[in-house]
């Protein structure tokens, strides 16, 4: 549960990948290219040097009509890259390892590997690059990386010799301050400026007072001599003393990479905010200035607020809600010579690229950087982008897991490199019908759905294409003139992977032969083929559809053909122009055959519609029935055409009174989301004949225009319970299961509620039951904050799920009922439920329900709370606080943390104690760089935090992890399946070494040195015991060092002898030493018997990485 952006603390970690790791590469097909392009195809294919040519990428961005692109390797674990003048591309391995790809084959040596210096911890690593101005005459590159012992970011110049680069080169020219325990904001930009001065941007290391802290060089921009000295016109020296004077700006939070502008010398560096990603603006080109950047105090825009003596305003900032957004990995400028293919056409040529880690690259023209335009989506977490000299970019795709844990972000080994370039083909020029149905009745559905694919000249689908297709009646030859049919439903829609599908269209009158035209801005018009509309009556439809309801129904009868007569019979008999006529829905007590039919006189009859309906019991649903919303006027994707005021959405059939217009269903939740204890009123629209797609256990989903409210108002005075309308939210989704939510303010006299185009905080005065007066903050989210929790990944819609809304509802009918029951009786769901299933059902429960367990209480407030970001695939921690997920599968409980804030072994939940679980920190903060959610929350939850304060403190610390006291186990490493042990010929000896071993050929006699007896020794520590010398796993001395071997010792109850035993997320255990808070590490990460085991600080490696194995289940 971080503040920070989603997935901000993953950004730059990419698998510490094992030396055997296999790189597979792809060839660019069909592209002519000189011997310096190819070279630029291949990456280094592991110590093997196995290459693997590929020939399809199913992992392929979505880019714009006439680019392509081509995976070029695979199985890395990448950082940054950078082209060296040369043409070379050197690629950065977090690990310490960097690649070259040259002359179109892969090295088999990497450039350079010196993984053993570099600490490759969490967001620790090697993360920065950059070629000397004179790298063609004297070779040298320029490295940021973390070093070892103690941990802290440094600065290193190697001299390159040919395709090699000797450890030995290394030139040490620049030591930043050393790092804390916390893994998170590691900065790692690093470029040279138009003056030829070395910038080197670095992170605040997750505390936002150093960015403000001239006294050390962390959350500033540097600017040294290429010898690692400080230039004399530094704008800080002698205000600042010693090498702190290499410091040109304050206030960055974590900026992770920055380019130069190769022409003009304008640097942008790309730096991570908490709520805002900002692109960061310092000159290069003129007398270096001193600049601040505002972090911790301001982040994103300033808008009204103050900034700091030398502050500057981001050259572009754009808020976590705007185009899914999470982290500003990489970026640079666009500045090649031609625009011939690979290279862009000229209307690229000047702009910044730039990739979030969310998946998407887009560009903005520095000169006018309020416009963001779109280039590519759906990478697997972008974390660089690089532009060739021939003009094609290249961008490195993280992938691995989408967490924040600190093993999350330490390790990847399926990130792979992306060339994209300029085709000159494939432009959309064109629209096509692909399907169409030959026929339909006067008002009758159309169906099949009519779709229309967006095509090139060749006649392919641009699935890149997101145009707007609108369509509209063309007449047959000459009779166009006379026309007056209507084609209403949905005539406006957006393509969809290159389709627009419009699967609601009805035509009012048959006039013979017509056909659909299409049309589309800058693409050429098509025609559908010509059909007849019959002159015939639809269908009409009855509801409730053919079922046994346990209570009366009204049944309600509906024909699209205007002007149509409905007969009806409810006794079998088969309807007749003499039968009943239906005027309005009818109450049916009993059980009941209805048919009807539907007559016009100019028209033929319809065919006849059957509903057989069983009633069995006499219990009433809470709504008589739900007729079609109409009148509503919420667009069906965000735009300018949006209701500027609550009464203009059609939403309410009076606003002032908050009655909501015919067939609003109002529902509720039964664990509600926290809202700083404002009261919620909730109701949901489905589109016309739109239907939910049902779930027992998962999420709905929910028809492309459904729309739903939710309403919110405040206690103000807390002895008369007097409220305060604050703000009314509208969530529409559209055809992708996505959609977009809006909040309208409500005004002092209620009269309506007026749109908000941003984000507002207001103080609330607050009369609470003594009388005294207080001031609470209030949040109006702006549209992109809706966006940080409405996600694809958590399904867009939050809340209404079975779990949800399982339970009974009073309606505005005084009636009390199952919503589930209704919702089926309603005919909202695409099928039957079978009401008899409802009473099964799981239900969520309110976190402060005293008939309820606590277990059931907490995990309820979790899964309506939490679950939205914390879930796999996720954008928070990597805890799964799914209701669905059973409690020892949500990794919570001695979960991994991605912030511990100082606190000594801290959990997300640590069993038996507050201080140490990270959750009951986040839950009772009020600091933005603490609380849970990191936004809509100004106001603790008193309620939860009790019930999760009195959870966390029943759980047995003992039983947390699964290891039972006292048993025996044998402990394997996972990455060389080999068991900790003791030498057998040392047993009896103090101070003999671990070491792993393969298990023994029979192991009732010769495996008792791999034997461990566990003992809980209280407060989550435990004791290892040799099972055949009885001596105990002990860190020599109390050594705090790396690489200290660890031995076997009598017992002395010291803090050297106790272990935690913390379970990952993959079921493996990580062992960490109290007293030197170093986990048990397998040396060099061998795979050879006799390997010594000693300690390491944490680095989520899997020679880390532990199984424990009861004996007597081997």
């Amino acid at each position: 549960m971080n503040p920070a952006p989603p997935l901000d603390a993953a950004m730059r970690h990419f698998s510490a990948s094992d030396v055997d790791s296999h790189v597979t590469l792809r060839e660019p097909l069909g592209s002519r290219m000189n011997a310096l392009v190819r070279a630029w195809l291949l990456v280094v294919c592991g110590l093997l040097g196995t290459c693997t040519m590929l020939t399809r990428a199913s992992d392929a961005a979505e880019l714009p009509a006439g680019f392509s692109e081509t995976k070029v390797a695979e199985g890395l674990n990448p950082t940054t890259m950078a082209f060296a003048p040369d043409g070379r591309l050197f690629l950065c391995e977090k690990q310490g390892r960097i690649l070259i790809i040259e002359d179109g084959k892969v090295l088999e040596t990497p450039l350079i590997d010196f993984s053993e210096q570099v600490d490759g911890w969490n967001e620790r690593g090697l993360g920065g690059l950059c070629f000397d101005p004179e790298f063609s005459s004297n070779g040298y590159i320029y490295l940021y990386y973390t070093a070892k012992a103690p941990s802290h970011n440094r600065v290193s110049r190697f001299t390159v010799v040919g395709n090699t680069a000797a450890k030995a080169s290394e030139q040490v020219i620049f030591e930043i301050d050393n790092l804390s325990k916390i893994g998170w904001h590691n900065g790692g930009g690093i470029c040279f400026g138009k003056d030829g001065k070395l910038y080197i941007a670095t992170g605040e290391n997750a505390n936002g007072d150093n960015a403000q802290n001239p006294s050390n060089l962390l959350g500033k921009l540097l600017r040294i001599n290429r010898d690692g000295s400080i230039p004399s016109d530094n704008p800080n020296n002698g205000k600042f003393r010693d090498r702190n004077q290499a410091i040109v700006a304050l206030g960055f939070r974590n900026p992770f990479a920055m380019t130069a502008h190769p022409e003009n010398g304008t640097i942008f560096i790309c730096n991570v905010g908490a709520k805002y990603e900002e692109i960061e603006r310092y000159d290069s080109d003129v007398t270096p200035q001193h600049v601040n950047y505002g972090w911790p105090n301001l982040d994103g825009p300033r808008g009204g607020q103050y900034g700091p003596e030398g502050y500057r305003d981001p050259a572009y900032a754009y808020d976590h809600g705007s185009g899914q957004g999470t982290a500003l990995c990489g970026g640079d400028f666009y500045v090649v010579d031609g625009d011939t293919p690979p290279a862009f056409p000229a209307e690229y040529h000047g702009a910044y690229f730039f990739s979030d880690y969310g998946g998407w690259i887009k560009y903005i023209d520095p000169f006018l950087p309020e416009v963001r335009h779109d280039f590519a989506t759906k990478i697997a977490r972008p974390i660089d982008v690089e532009i060739a000299p021939d003009g094609s970019l290249w961008y490195l795709a993280r992938a691995g897991k989408g967490g924040g844990s600190d093993e999350d972000n330490t390790a990847t080994t399926n990130g792979s490199l992306w060339r994209v370039e300029w085709t000159g083909r494939g432009a959309a020029t064109q629209l096509k019908f692909l399907s169409q149905r030959a026929s339909a009745n006067v008002g009758g559905l159309i169906g099949p759905a009519v779709q229309v694919a967006v095509q090139n000249a060749k006649g392919e689908t641009i699935t890149s294409s997101k145009a707007w297709v609108t369509l509209k009646i063309k007449g047959h030859e000459a009779k166009e003139a006379a026309i007056a049919a209507k084609l209403s439903g949905t005539i406006v829609r957006q393509a969809i992977d290159g389709v627009a599908t419009f699967d609601d269209l009805r035509i009012d009158r048959s006039i013979g032969e017509l056909a659909i035209e299409c049309s589309s801005e800058g693409l050429a018009s098509a025609s559908s083929e010509v059909f007849e509309v019959a002159a015939k009556v639809d269908l009409p439809s009855i509801t409730p559809r053919s079922s046994t309801y346990s209570g009366p129904v009204h049944v309600q009868i509906e024909c699209a053909t205007e002007d149509a007569v409905i007969h009806f019979t409810t006794d079998g008999t088969m309807p007749t122009t003499a039968s009943p006529v239906y005027r309005e829905p009818f109450l049916l007590t009993n059980s009941s055959m209805v048919h009807a039919i539907a007559t016009r006189s100019d028209l033929a009859d319809s065919d006849r519609a059957n509903a057989l309906l069983t009633i069995s019991d006499e219990k009433a649903y809470g709504m008589d029935f739900r007729p079609e919303v109409t009148g509503v006027s919420m667009p069906p994707a965000n735009g300018p055409e949006i209701p500027t005021t609550l009464t203009a959405t059609g939403l309410f059939s009076d606003v002032a009174s908050l009655n909501v217009a015919a067939g609003v269903v109002p529902y509720d939740v039964n664990s509600p989301l926290w809202s700083d204890g404002a009261d919620k009123t909730r109701w949901v629209a489905l589109p016309a004949r739109g239907r939910i797609k049902f779930a027992d256990q998962g999420e709905y989903q929910w028809p492309g225009g459904t729309m739903f409210i939710k309403h919110f108002e405040l206690v103000v005075n807390e002895s008369t319970k007097q409220k305060r309308r604050l703000e009314t939210r509208v969530l529409v989704v559209d055809e992708t299961g996505y959609g977009y939510g809006v909040t309208y303010k409500w005004r002092g006299d209620n009269a309506d509620a007026d749109l908000l185009t941003e984000g507002l905080d207001e103080e609330i005065e607050i009369v609470g039951k003594d009388g005294q007066t207080r001031q609470q903050t209030w949040h109006y989210p702006s549209q992109q904050e809706c966006l940080q929790c409405h996600t694809v990944k958590s399904g867009f819609v939050l809340g209404p799920s079975t779990r949800q809304l399982n339970l009974e509802h009073r309606y505005p009918s005084g009636r009390v009922d199952n919503q589930l029951r209704t919702w089926n009786y309603l005919q909202m769901f695409q099928s039957d439920i079978d009401e008899d299933r409802v009473a099964g059902f799981e239900k969520l429960v309110r976190v402060d329900d005293p008939s309820a367990s606590l277990e059931h209480r907490v995990r309820s407030y979790f899964d309506a709370n939490c679950a939205f970001c914390h879930r796999p695939g996720g954008t928070g921690a990597q805890w799964d606080a799914r209701y669905l997920t059973e409690l020892a599968d949500q990794h919570n409980i001695n979960g991994a943390v991605r912030e511990t804030f100082g606190i000594p072994g801290a959990k997300i939940v640590s069993p038996g104690d507050l201080k140490q679980s990270i959750m009951h920190l986040r839950l009772t903060s009020s600091q933005l760089t603490q609380r849970m959610p990191p936004v809509g929350r100004n106001v603790v939850d008193v309620k939860a935090v009790d019930a999760i304060s009195e959870w966390i403190e029943t759980l047995e610390p003992a039983a947390a992890n699964g290891i039972v006291s006292g048993k025996v186990y044998y402990l394997t490493a996972k990455h060389s399946n080999k068991r900790l042990g003791i030498s057998g010929d040392q047993l009896g000896a103090d101070g003999a070494t671990a070491r792993q071993s393969s298990p023994a050929a029979s192991k009732e006699k010769q495996d008792a040195n791999q034997r461990w007896q566990l003992d809980e020794m209280g407060n989550g520590w435990w004791r290892l015991t040799n099972v055949a010398s009885g001596k105990v796993l002990d860190v020599p001395s109390g050594s705090k060092s790396n690489s200290t071997a660890l031995q076997q010792y009598r017992d002395n109850g010291g803090d050297n002898q106790r272990w935690a035993l913390t379970r990952t997320n993959d079921g493996y255990f990580v062992i960490t030493s109290k007293v030197s808070g170093k986990n048990v590490d397998v040396d060099g990460v061998s795979r050879a018997d006799g390997a010594e085991i000693h300690q390491y600080q944490h680095t989520g490696n899997d020679n880390q990485r532990w199984s424990i194995t009861p004996v007597d289940q081997e």
